[in-house]
């Protein structure tokens, strides 16, 4: 009988669920192991007279121990589900407007939801929607300074967690555009997800030429996250040349305290 050392983590690690027997065993004189106890998941006890362990196991003063591990899949503990399809469904309640209890109207578009669900998204919405508000029994809304394709987007957002595509849906803008201005929205709303995950397709952008929109994106917004970032790269040997663009000389008109920030950042 060979003997050494098995790793059994391999053949159970592709399992969510397995047996495995514990077998204790004596060898006896000749080199033949005897059963003496053997339990599932917790090592069994036995026991055998003095006189019996030394007459049948001992041998040259040596007492020797086998200890074997059985290890076996059990497919049948498991039942398998499929993955998650709850966006997927609330993305078809957007659509068809099923059970849809609120309007809104922006920039001449009307658009449908379910008071419910966008106040479990925004406590923005939850106060204007379930709280003392006016628009709490208001059959339809109107929204000002929000675009209808920026509307739209966030809407979708609210009920998929899923962020536009680069390919025009807030009005033909372009991403940075677009993204900008869903920040802004997110921000309204105070819906933090969205807002971040904005942040970081604005940052994934930055270059020379657009930081300082970027960083004034961030200061209007109240965007820390972003604002550190854009922040840092006007430190990283890019403020002479950033300085030198249109979008800086916008974010200084706009934020004037903002310049020594960055000169202090800089080392200039």
């Amino acid at each position: 009988m060979a003997h050494g050392k098995c790793d059994i983590s391999r053949s159970v690690s592709r399992s969510s669920s397995v047996s495995a027997i514990f077998e204790v065993s004596l060898m006896d004189k000749d080199g033949k192991p005897v059963v003496i106890a053997a339990n599932r998941r917790r090592c069994g006890t036995g026991s055998t007279s003095g006189t019996r362990l030394v007459d049948e196991h001992v041998k040259d003063g040596q007492i020797r121990f086998l200890c074997t591990i059985r290890v076996s899949r059990d497919g049948s503990s498991s039942i398998p589900a499929p993955p998650s399809d709850i966006v997927k469904h609330l993305g078809e309640l957007l659509d068809t407007e099923d059970g849809t209890d609120v309007s809104f109207a922006v920039g001449g578009e009307t658009f449908h939801a379910h008071r419910a669900l966008l106040a479990a998204r925004s406590p923005v919405f939850k106060a204007e929607l379930l709280g003392s508000m006016a628009e709490a029994t208001m059959p339809s809304i109107t929204l000002r300074d929000i675009a209808p394709a920026t509307f739209r987007a966030m809407l979708r957002f609210m009920y998929t967690d899923a962020l536009p595509g680069d390919d025009g849906e807030l009005g033909g803008d372009s991403p940075r555009e677009m993204f900008e201005r869903l920040l802004a929205a997110a921000d309204r709303y105070a819906l933090d997800r969205l807002k971040l995950l904005c942040a970081q397709k604005l940052w994934e952008d930055v270059s020379v030429d657009t930081v300082a929109d970027t960083l004034a994106c961030a200061e209007m917004y109240s965007c820390p996250e972003l604002k550190h970032k854009c922040n840092g790269f006007f430190a990283v040997e890019n403020f002479k040349k950033a300085v030198l663009t249109e979008g800086f000389v916008r974010l200084v008109q706009q934020f004037p305290a903002i310049i020594f920030e960055l000169r202090d950042g800089a080392g200039t």
